[in-house]
């Protein structure tokens, strides 16, 4: 027992803390809900009589709304679950989420989230005091399923989990109950359950494909588990808002797999490993995985595998936002069936998945057929053992996995030399946009931010009032350092020392700083500075000039000038760019800025742009005398992502952001894309077989008439478009296909061989030339996004606008042999005809990153259609 001015100390601090609960998308938040008290637990129908099948049956997926309804019958029904809307999705339906425990320990919810965050934040308490609050709480175990919306087995497992511990009375459950909260989670996507399991549904008994054949989710795709960092998408940040609230000691993500995979893989994870993993939580993540492999195996679930796959923790973006909170991700994979609920059977008759009898897979799976029945019971299995390892040790969990885990975060860098004292961001940069966005991700994540009221010294450098300091001595130091350290791969990333080195599961860099062009500086050593916490972050203010004679100018550097530019163009404000460099309110404009002829609806928009962003808005009396480009008013702007690409529905999320006015070509539209469009952006992966192949009208419903192929004939018709006086913008492995469609005079000189040359996600070293209109804004250097991306020799005219210089080009992440690439061009743009052509070789728009090269985007959008104007 605690000694009585402990306790006292404990009430006063536990009182006055401010209960999180899950709010919608605003600054403020709410409470957590109230629990409702139900005193009984009858008349919940199983799930087969509800839904007249059970779940896991072949061929048969309850879709969505029935599940949300049965959950909500269930909670209406017993006192061990209760329901809430979380928030709604990008599509406009119900985010649920379920927390299903004791009565009691339902009633007091609120008490146990006021525990566990105290828990998670170790300063004030010392060990005796936290493991008080350890014995006296409950952890909570977050568990989701599908993220991935084709991925349906899961859900329906959980409707089953769901149900079982609604209803059953056994030492298990009651053991279960009183120990621990289940938060559910049904879909993490629920936009894609609805797609997903809704066309499957739709579809039974016809001819058409029965895997719905578009993204999954509006803008992401499959890679809405990729957003664990920028926080783009409203889902993951519904998500993130639940973890930071509840602050579960485990987070058991249900996936599925390939066909050909184990039966279902789970932890130990392989290499690599990122520093900004605590050990305790990541030891638990693996203790997780073998718990479940020991039930699976001891019930004849063969096929379990471990380790060689899923090496997930060496960036942010797959690893989640949630390790670094003190939760251990437990990742369960689960083979997939045929067309999401049919069986699947080897086409030779041989068993599915590796025969190799091993320490990664002790009894491989001796069946040749896999069914979604299999996929439920294995998925149910999992849980079950993962739960229970949790249920017995609660308060183990608790101290280690939130306090332990936190403290540790505390200390750096005491406990890790290679972290630095803090990170500092200078005041007074040329992208106050940039900053804007770089410190609203750190506050979304409840990082500490401190801003400097005067000017100080710190590793030698001299920095101005206003700049802002990371220190990476708080609970979630390890995530500041993780985006903002400039990534070196280990070297130790192998199974042995002669073995080669193993490729991360995803990217090699998630580098904040250098992906939205902010200087980082990373300082080791403590040092003295006048600072305050920072409560909210703001746009820097950026005074209005008074109303000019000649014009407002706003200079080309950052990228929120793109919302400058639409803003403008939806207001019908004329606008011009400059051609070149020109001086005038007292300082230089490089070439780019933008020149708008004063009236009160300029001065509107650019007063509210500048406000939201930080930008400054200059005035003069006297336009500048400068040769420059009038944009096309209203310029129309075509997207060619075609079905089911990522890529094309990243770049749908960055249009939509920045206002800009486009639509996706359909395949009616080749009949007349000059009358439709000024400019057509082809996204990274459109291929020529895109455009014309695309999706067979045979074996997809008329609403993807849209993504069909277009022949030859508008193959020939998105030719003339350009040549005619059209504008085309390719990205990344597009730019291939507009070589192919233009006769481009480039040559890909990129190294295919990748013993030779490597970088797979990384940021290479980069020149630009800012006097080009593709460049406008840009600097001389700066690093660019780069996936084995190609890189070109030019042949011909045009106007390189970024090249790569000689030397080994690394900034951050891993690649070798980059020196093959020195003085080959990535932007240039072409004339063709009457109309343009920009290629950026690289996927600079690489779901949505990199951010510091989007100005290549929108310039070459708005360019292209533009026209001449001397200077007068």
């Amino acid at each position: 027992m605690l000694p009585r001015r402990t306790a006292r100390t404990l009430a006063a601090v536990l009182t006055t803390v401010v209960l999180v609960g899950v709010p919608l998308h605003a600054d403020a938040f709410g409470t957590a809900p109230t629990v409702a008290r139900v005193t009984h637990s009858k008349n919940v129908p199983a799930p087969k009589d509800y839904f007249g099948f059970a779940m896991g049956t072949t061929g048969r997926l309850a879709g969505f709304d029935k599940i949300k309804s049965y959950f909500r019958l269930i909670a209406d029904r017993s006192d061990r679950v209760t329901y809430q809307v979380a928030d709604t999705t990008t599509m406009g339906n119900e985010y649920p989420v379920l927390f299903v425990s004791s009565p009691k320990n339902l009633r007091n919810l609120n008490q146990i989230v006021q525990d566990n965050r105290r828990l998670a934040d170790p300063r004030g308490i010392n060990e005796q005091e936290a493991r008080w609050l350890a014995s006296r709480s409950k952890p909570i175990y977050m568990i989701e399923g599908t993220l991935h919306s084709t991925e349906v087995g899961n859900t329906q497992a959980l409707v089953d989990i769901v149900h079982r511990f609604a209803t059953e009375t056994s030492g298990y459950t009651e053991t279960v109950l009183d120990n621990v909260v289940l938060m559910v989670i049904p879909s993490a996507n629920p936009d894609g359950q609805h797609l997903v399991v809704d066309h499957f549904n739709k579809t039974d008994g016809t001819g058409y494909n029965r895997v719905y054949p578009d993204l999954y989710h509006k803008y992401a795709g499959h890679d809405n588990n990729r957003d664990w960092f920028m926080f783009t998408q409203r889902e993951t940040r519904t998500r993130v808002r639940l973890e930071q609230t509840y602050r579960p000691v485990v987070a058991h993500l249900m996936h599925q797999a390939g066909t050909g995979n184990p039966r279902l893989w789970t932890p130990p994870y392989d290499e690599p490993l990122g520093n900004g993993i605590d050990p305790i939580a990541m030891q638990a993540a693996n203790t997780q995985g073998q718990q479940a492999a020991h039930a699976l195996t001891a019930e004849g679930k063969k096929g379990v595998g471990s380790d060689d796959a899923y090496g997930i923790f060496w960036n942010a973006d797959v690893m989640g936002y949630l390790s670094f909170l003190g939760t251990s991700p437990f990742l369960t994979e689960i083979a997939a069936a045929r067309d999401l609920a049919l069986p699947f059977t080897s086409s030779d008759g041989k068993p599915l998945g590796s025969q190799n009898k091993t320490m990664r897979m002790l009894e491989p799976y001796d069946k040749p057929t896999w069914t979604l029945e299999q996929i439920v019971a294995y998925g149910k299995t999992a849980a079950y053992a993962g739960i229970e390892n949790v249920a017995n040790k609660p308060d183990f969990w608790l101290y280690n996995n939130l306090y332990q885990v936190n403290r540790n975060g505390v200390k750096l860098p005491e406990i890790s030399p290679d972290v630095p004292y803090a990170y500092v961001v200078p005041a007074g940069q040329r992208d106050p946009y940039a900053v804007l966005e770089i410190m609203k991700i750190f506050e979304f994540g409840r990082v500490e931010i401190d801003q400097a009221t005067a000017a100080f010294t710190a590793g030698g450098e001299n920095y101005p009032a206003g700049t802002y300091v990371l220190r990476t001595q708080q609970p979630l130091g390890r995530w500041i350092d993780q985006l903002l350290k400039v990534d070196k791969y280990p070297e130790a990333a192998r199974k042995c020392a002669a073995c080669p080195l193993i490729m991360p599961y995803s990217e090699t860099t998630d580098n904040l700083g250098l992906l939205l062009g902010v200087d980082v500086d990373a300082v080791d050593t403590s040092f003295t500075a006048q600072l305050q916490r920072v409560q909210r972050i703001a746009p820097q203010p950026a005074a209005m000039p008074a109303a000019p004679r000649g014009a407002y100018l706003v200079a080309p550097e950052s990228y929120g000038v793109a919302h400058v530019l639409s803003r403008l163009q939806k207001a019908n404000v004329p606008i011009l760019r400059a051609a070149e460099e020109f001086t005038a309110a007292g300082r230089t404009f490089a070439p780019g800025t933008v020149v708008v002829p004063p009236s009160a609806g300029a001065r509107q928009v650019l007063q509210e742009v500048s406000s939201s962003t930080g930008l400054p808005v200059y005035g003069v009396d006297t336009p500048p005398k400068v040769d420059g480009f009038q944009l096309k008013p209203g310029t129309r702007v075509g997207l060619i992502r075609g079905a089911n690409n990522m890529p094309g529905g990243w770049m749908t999320w960055m249009l939509d952001q920045y206002g800009i006015n486009y639509k996706v070509v359909g395949a009616d539209d080749y009949t007349d894309l000059d009358g439709k469009y000024d400019t057509i952006v082809l996204a990274d992966g459109v291929s020529r077989n895109t455009i014309v192949n695309g999706l067979d009208p045979a074996k997809n419903p008329p609403e993807f008439a849209w993504a069909r192929g277009v022949g030859d004939k508008g193959w020939a018709a998105l030719a003339d478009f350009v040549s005619g006086g059209g504008n085309l913008v390719a990205i990344g492995s597009s730019s291939e296909t507009a070589r192919q469609l233009l006769d481009l005079p480039i040559e890909n000189a990129a190294p295919s061989d990748r013993d030779k040359f490597n970088a797979p996600g990384a940021l290479l070293r980069a020149s630009y030339r800012p006097e080009v209109p593709a460049a406008w804004g840009m600097p001389k250097n700066w690093p660019v996004w780069f996936g084995n991306d190609a890189a070109y020799r030019v042949r011909g005219e045009a106007d390189i606008a970024s090249t790569y210089p000689d030397g080994d080009l690394l900034a951050s992440g891993y690649a070798h042999g980059t020196e093959a690439l020195g003085g080959l061009a990535n932007i240039a743009t072409f004339d063709v005809g009457k109309g343009h052509a920009t290629i950026a070789a690289s996927e600079i728009t690489f779901r949505s990153w990199p951010r510091a090269t989007w100005p290549i985007v929108i310039n070459s959008i708005y360019h292209g259609p533009s026209e001449p104007v001397s200077a007068r």
